[in-house]
């Protein structure tokens, strides 16, 4: 027996909240081999079915040059699976407390040499969505971050975009990796259940020509790249 569409329409957000649980349930699992230690799972940090499909991203499409913004839990289990398939982690994150902490468990993991943490404070930009005061990551300290090596997967979970006034508060990160990215590559969106990562994606589809897969139930990411790739 199936639901009744107008069943389906009113019910929408809680059948998609139920199903948004169940793949993070199956993703906890998926993610056994990764989880070496207990890490805290904030409200904030990327949902596990999230971390799974970036991970899936990472094997089924060899990205290498890994740029993550606002670090977590999702960075030790970056660095693992490269640590095994081979490639690099830069984690930015604005916290310069926060920044610290992930730096020294990393080293404490022997991920030292796989992730880089940089601390970049957030710090006015040009490059904001009209009507609003943004602020983005300190731009001199990521310019030379990669060392020139083309970006394939650029992984957008930061700055805050929660506050009022700041929704497009990750809107600067197209504009300023743009010419950074690889031929092949892959940018991943987190919280796009907001209006304002909605809006960011129909602008980054334009100015990076890409086309943004939306995983609303899958760890709301929207995954956007610009030419045919195998998705898992």
């Amino acid at each position: 027996m199936t639901a009744r569409p107008e069943y389906e329409q009113r019910h929408r957000p809680s059948l998609q909240r139920n199903e948004l649980q169940r793949n993070d349930l199956l993703a906890m699992q998926a993610l056994a081999p990764l989880s070496l230690t207990y890490m805290p799972w904030s409200a904030s940090a990327m949902r596990p079915s999230g971390v799974v499909a970036v991970l899936n991203e990472i094997m089924v499409n060899r990205r290498r040059c890994v740029v993550e913004l606002g670090g977590g839990v999702s960075t030790f289990y970056l660095g693992r699976l490269l640590r095994r398939r081979g490639g690099h982690l830069w984690t930015v994150e604005h916290d310069g407390r926060w920044a610290e902490l992930l730096g020294r468990e990393l080293a404490d993991e022997g991920l030292a040499d796989v992730v880089t943490v940089v601390h970049a404070p957030l710090t006015p930009v040009p490059a904001s969505w009209p009507g609003e005061e943004s602020t983005w990551y300190a731009q001199e300290r990521l310019r030379e971050m990669t060392a020139g090596r083309p970006i394939d997967l650029l992984l957008v979970d930061g700055p805050p975009a929660h506050r009022a006034g700041h929704a497009h508060a990750r809107y600067p990160a197209g504009p300023f990796f743009a010419p950074l990215l690889a031929e092949d590559f892959a940018v991943v969106l987190d919280d796009i259940d907001r209006q304002g990562e909605q809006d960011i994606m129909r602008c980054w589809e334009e100015e990076l020509g890409v086309t943004f897969e939306h995983r609303p139930t899958n760890g709301r990411i929207g995954i956007g790249r610009p030419g045919p790739a195998f998705t898992v």
